[in-house]
């Protein structure tokens, strides 16, 4: 299978798996879910769209770097992505350790730390992809260096 298309499959596969925990909550989890007004997670429908929505611009913004900004604005830009991604985690961590969101149930509080995860190791691709890839160099100066001379 093509690296692309395998790629695409496990950012799907780890999407639909993170709406689902996020659905899922236990009874104190749903109430809280009520109560707190998070609406975009209410049912299994809602969250998939929501982390999709997360992650498709998510992608959107990554593959828009890659293709259009130079090397060192590329990695740059995916090095902040990723120490974003990583300060939401560690919120999430410290959020979910706190008493109240603990008793919401191991599911919700799995799905709740998967996303930024799934948005750090995306980042992470994309830079580390960034980085391997050699720039095309300047097709004059190669000329000039063959002999061609310059026209």
């Amino acid at each position: 299978m093509n690296r692309k298309w395998s790629s695409l499959l496990l950012l799907l596969v780890l999407s639909v798996t993170d709406a689902y925990l996020l659905a899922h909550p236990n009874l104190i989890g749903k109430i809280g879910v009520l109560v707190y007004k998070h609406h975009y997670i209410r049912n299994f429908p809602r969250a998939l769209l929501t982390v999709a929505i997360v992650v498709g611009i998510s992608l959107a913004i990554n593959e828009v770097v890659y293709r259009l900004t130079q090397k060192k604005t590329a990695i740059f830009t995916y090095l902040a992505l990723t120490a974003v991604s990583v300060a939401w985690f560690m919120y999430v961590f410290v959020a979910f350790s706190s008493f109240s969101y603990r008793i919401t149930g191991k599911a919700f509080i799995y799905g709740a730390h998967l996303l930024p995860v799934i948005l750090a190791g995306l980042n992470l691709r994309y830079l580390f992809k960034r980085i391997l890839v050699q720039e095309p160099l300047n097709g004059r100066l190669t000329a000039e260096k063959r002999g061609q001379g310059a026209s």
